[in-house]
């Protein structure tokens, strides 16, 4: 792996020379100032300071210091699904936007309240009106586009000076397409400005209907159509957007789902809409002229929810996907997240064994390909809070936040026989391979100890959870929580057998460790963190990932 972390951490030590220099002796960041009220559905308003610009304040390249220094946070939880990030440093809040209009916002990524957005919760019908006659034409004259505003991505666009909404408009038989509004301001009053991209097409009067012909230069869409269906082989479900920039700031839109991939689009940064000038060759599974680079999946296998970041301390883009079905208590279950990277946006995406995010052929097992960040389980620990354990957590966010913190936010369903499912957030820390791994209990405000941490916080017996590679769509139980000891000789005993230490990455932090469990080697963290029982103990945790793809969890017992 390319460790680029010294060249990042020389680079960022010139520029702040050479800012000091320039700004007769000190580094000036503007002011943050906030964005106005937000009105929730409680009653009340986070409003916090005064009137304020409509753009935000991005600040320098520079991390802010820490926001939160290890003291316990309150919870409130929200129920969003397939939630979204993103945060407005004018206002300092964060906000998730989900599908099915739910929509929240927090001070501190603990405590959410949901909120109003009038502007599409009243009028919604005629903002999506292009968009809902094409999802029609799937329904046979009986669609509701209620229920069919799928999984939004809101992102601030700096040279159109707006804040841009992707919201993905479902439609039964693939008739899917993704449409951009845009406000001044986050909570502001979107307008709808035009449709990225569309699916489910079968005839030329369809094609008539979109941009296809003014994207492609005619109208030749045999290899989407399979009889009277929709060749899910080579064409995606145009569902599902994420937009981010890349290193050199450019706009992309990952996007699609089940069965046809994930593909990857160039945006045009002074529009928001589709760049016009970048052409892709239809090349393979690889490449579509239309839909632009796939980039995971294909070949009819799952996949969806793609969220991709940019971590310029790494030098990596990592991708995230949901594999699997999303509910807890029937056949369609299973979900979970798949993590890659790559250094180019374009990929290729490939996991910790080096497999390709792209599948090869039909019929690859999905389990083979990425990373498992977590599967259902189950913590004494959680005895307060979704004691029976969680269940199909997926369609994730993630954020880099302003003081370099990372964050995944996704939802998850619970082991109580119901499809309620609730937002988590769960801190992330870079393991020394550069791979994110994941905090064993969700955020709240625990800091990590530079230093590491002592043998009496780590010696001792814990709870011990490996997620495993299963990728099945079938009805999944929770993964058997098994019990180990790290002992002071650096052995593991117990159900799982091997060796354990921790130890001083080349970037001076102390809290890194490595396990040796049969063949396989895992990377990662120790982090105490509160925990989420009803008293909220401090508890040594460790989480690591393994060069076989398989996340692994510990939590202490004697907390």
């Amino acid at each position: 792996m390319k460790n680029r972390r010294f060249v990042s951490l020389v680079a960022a030590l010139l520029a702040i020379m050479f800012l000091i220099a320039a700004c007769d002796g000190g580094v000036k960041v503007p002011a943050g100032n906030t964005t106005g009220e937000v009105t929730g559905t409680n009653g009340g308003t986070e409003a916090p300071g005064t009137d304020a610009p409509d753009k935000p304040n991005t600040g320098s390249d520079e991390y802010e210091p820490l926001k939160y220094g290890g003291k316990k946070l309150t919870i409130k939880e929200v129920s969003v699904h397939d939630p979204s990030i993103v945060y407005d440093p004018n206002s300092k809040n964060y906000y998730l936007f989900g599908s099915h209009r739910a929509w929240a916002i927090s001070r501190d990524l603990a405590s959410w309240n949901t909120t109003v957005m009038s502007s599409i919760d009243n009028n919604y019908n005629t903002l999506f009106a292009e968009n809902i006659s094409w999802s029609a034409h799937g329904s046979n004259g009986n669609y509701s586009v209620d229920g069919n505003m799928w999984a939004p991505d809101v992102i601030y666009n700096e040279a159109m000076g707006k804040w841009c909404m992707y919201m993905s408009i479902n439609g039964d038989n693939y008739y899917s397409s993704i449409a951009l509004l845009t406000a001044d301001k986050i909570n502001g009053k979107y307008e709808y400005v035009g449709t990225i991209v569309y699916s489910g097409f079968k005839t030329k009067q369809e094609v008539s209907e979109t941009d296809y012909e003014e994207v492609t230069g005619g109208t030749n869409i045999a290899r989407f159509v399979n009889g009277n269906f929709w060749n899910t082989d080579n064409g995606p479900n145009a569902i599902d957007p994420c937009v981010f920039y890349d290193e050199a700031g450019q706009l992309w839109m990952s996007y699609g789902s089940w069965f046809g991939g994930i593909f990857l689009l160039k945006l045009d940064n002074k529009t928001g809409l589709r760049d016009m000038t970048f052409d892709y060759s239809t090349t393979g599974r690889t490449s579509d002229k239309y839909f632009g680079y796939r980039i995971s999946g294909g070949f009819g296998d799952p996949g969806e929810g793609s969220y991709i970041v940019w971590d310029k301390d790494t030098g990596y883009y990592y991708l995230y996907v949901s594999y699997c079905g999303l509910n807890a208590t029937d056949n369609f279950s299973g979900y979970h997240m798949r993590l890659f990277r790559s250094e180019n946006v374009e990929g290729p995406y490939v996991d910790a064994m080096g497999h390709k995010a792209l599948s090869s052929a039909k019929g690859t097992p999905r389990e083979e390909i990425g990373i498992k960040l977590m599967g259902n389980y189950v913590l004494s620990a959680l005895s307060g809070n979704a004691k029976d354990g969680y269940m199909s957590p997926g369609h994730n966010s993630a954020l880099i936040d302003t003081d370099g913190q990372h964050y995944l936010i996704y939802h998850t369903r619970f082991n109580n026989g119901t499809e309620w499912h609730s937002v988590r957030v769960h801190q992330q820390f870079m393991n020394e391979d550069g791979w994110p791994v994941t905090a064993v209990f969700e955020h709240q405000g625990s800091v990590i100890s530079k230093d590491g941490y002592s043998e009496d916080d780590i010696v001792g017996e814990y709870e011990f959870v490996d997620h495993g590679l299963d990728a099945t769509t079938r009805f999944t139980p929770v993964i058997k929580t098994q019990h180990v000891t790290l002992n002071a000789d650096g052995s593991i005993s117990g159900d799982v057998t091997g060796t354990w230490d921790q130890h001083t990455g080349e970037d001076g932090n102390g809290y890194y460790v490595t396990m040796k469990i049969g063949n396989a080697t895992y990377k990662g963290v120790f982090f105490k963190q509160y925990d989420e029982s009803t008293a909220h103990k401090e508890r040594m945790t460790f989480t690591l990932i393994g060069d076989n793809d398989k996340s692994i969890w510990g939590s202490k017992l004697d907390a």
